[in-house]
């Protein structure tokens, strides 16, 4: 007991002396090593976890205090991410640095704050990555409906405002350029996202047809004289790598729209795009992530077994990336087993009371709707409960089983449905969440998989918030419902 309380007295003596002059305006970073550390509130695991892209660099214990530090050396100046189950979040980190972190896992970004020299830049951009987030949503409710004008001159009065917060925060603090170009970008790159978004929306949703919008401002694409397609500093930013998704949609688009008709679904319009992301791109950790992206995305989103499986090899002969390439090969198998009238995969679940079961034992009634759900998005599991408790009045003769996704969150999850008084013979959670999820293919928190009382597949891909759901619930529930008869009769 003397030993940990003496580690924990020299610990917060090291950082102290770290943090004694932290973010004074002048302050040059002076020492080789870093210093990160902090404290989950709440915390479901023991640990956090430090990446710098896919590579693991550290596993940090928490203390009985639930705090850590950690003292690292040679650490080469950027973007990394630390994860606590199921969470994550970027920190910039720099020589000379000693971070501080303090967040509860029951309102994760929201609650991240740092401290301590290098903190400055961190909290503008979680403030960033927040008012981002505020921001796009609004615009995706009002649907873009606005004329080109009128949408420049609203996203350039925006981007003033966060303009200023960054000259007051290089004029107050000394940044080094890199962080000053992570910090610029963070929320530059966002805008420049936005303006594709709405040239996809203008292009394929009939914007065309408002009045006035068929003028767009002459300044209304010199963003893209700014964009670096292979810049190795921002390769971990949400908002690069969210504008380059957009950018070569649309890009495709139009390079492509003269050839053949449009549709997102079409083999050669995907294997066009891939070839030029290989084309444009020369670094090869965001090259391959943008292959990956739309590779996938085509193989979840086709029925279609022969050409996946084309797209598929095409992504192959252009692809460096010997795991991302075993993960596709592995879910382009999945989706193909997935299909109506295969029987599901089995999988090991455990109950709300803790015994183990098999997914084949619960299709006890004609139709069985099975939704996925994790800790990590309460929005989320809050209306998909909602709605399958809704939907399950109505339609008896489904059951609908929610299933837990997260990894080692068992007492959690535990908490999480008795605190909102949820159906628990209902309730399971993955006893193995990476292989079943592979397996049953849940890439998107809206999938629901339908099955009948033999355990054959009806639909694998239902979206639990579409327009059309109820619809096919009407139209399976019917034909549950004569099959049943048919059965009394024989």
């Amino acid at each position: 007991m003397h030993f940990f309380r003496i580690k924990y007295f020299i610990y917060i003596s090291i950082i102290s002396f770290c943090l004694c002059n932290c973010e004074s305006p002048s302050q040059e970073a002076t020492s080789d090593y870093i210093y990160f550390g902090g404290e989950i509130v709440n915390p479901n695991t023991d640990y956090i976890v430090l990446f710098k892209g896919k590579k693991l660099l550290d596993t940090i214990y928490l203390d009985k205090n639930n705090r850590f530090l950690h003292k690292i050396k040679g650490l080469k100046d950027g973007l990394y991410s630390f994860r606590h189950n199921p969470e994550y979040q970027l920190v910039l980190l720099e020589k000379g640095d000693s971070v501080l972190v303090r967040l509860n896992t029951l309102e994760f970004d929201e609650s991240l704050v740092f401290t301590g020299k290098g903190s400055r830049k961190n909290n503008f951009l979680i403030d960033m990555f927040l008012q981002n987030e505020i921001e796009r949503d609004l615009l995706k409710n009002r649907r873009f409906r606005q004329t080109p004008t009128s949408f420049k001159k609203e996203q350039d009065s925006l981007y003033t405002l966060r303009l200023k917060k960054f000259n007051h925060l290089i004029n107050k603090y000394k940044l080094s350029d890199l962080s000053s170009n992570i910090c610029k970008s963070s929320f530059e790159y966002d805008f420049f996202s936005r303006y594709e978004m709405y040239l996809y929306k203008y292009q394929y949703s009939g914007m065309k047809n408002i009045d006035g919008a068929n003028e767009f401002p002459k300044d209304f694409f010199t963003y893209k004289d700014e964009v670096n397609f292979n810049d190795d500093n921002l390769m971990r930013l949400y908002s690069y790598n969210r504008f380059l998704n957009h950018h070569f949609t649309n890009s495709s688009y139009t390079k492509y729209m003269n050839k053949k008709s449009f549709s997102k679904s079409k083999v050669e319009y995907t294997m066009y795009k891939l070839d030029l992301v290989d084309s444009t791109i020369q670094h090869s950790y965001i090259k391959n992530n943008l292959l990956r992206g739309i590779t996938t995305n085509f193989i979840l989103d086709n029925k279609n077994d022969y050409t996946s499986r084309k797209v598929l090899d095409h992504y192959l002969s252009i692809s460096s990336d010997k795991k991302f390439q075993k993960e596709l090969i592995k879910l382009a198998k999945a989706t193909a087993r997935l299909k109506p009238n295969n029987i599901i995969p089995d999988q090991d679940l455990i109950s709300s009371n803790g015994e183990i079961t098999k997914l084949s034992a619960l299709f006890k009634k004609p139709i069985t709707a099975l939704y996925f759900w994790s800790i990590e998005r309460k929005d989320h599991y809050i209306k998909a409960h909602k709605k399958t408790d809704y939907l399950s009045k109505i339609y008896p003769e489904i059951d609908f089983i929610g299933i837990n996704t997260d990894d080692e969150q068992t007492d959690n999850w535990l908490k999480t449905i008795k605190r909102h008084n949820y159906d628990l013979d209902n309730e399971y959670e993955f006893k193995f969440p990476k292989c079943s999820s592979d397996e049953l293919v849940i890439h998107y928190s809206n999938k629901v998989i339908l099955v009948n009382q033999q355990g054959k597949i009806i639909n694998p891909n239902a979206d639990l918030f579409s327009s059309i759901f109820e619809k096919q619930l009407v139209s399976y529930n019917r034909m549950a419902t004569i099959e049943k008869q048919k059965t009394a009769l024989d």
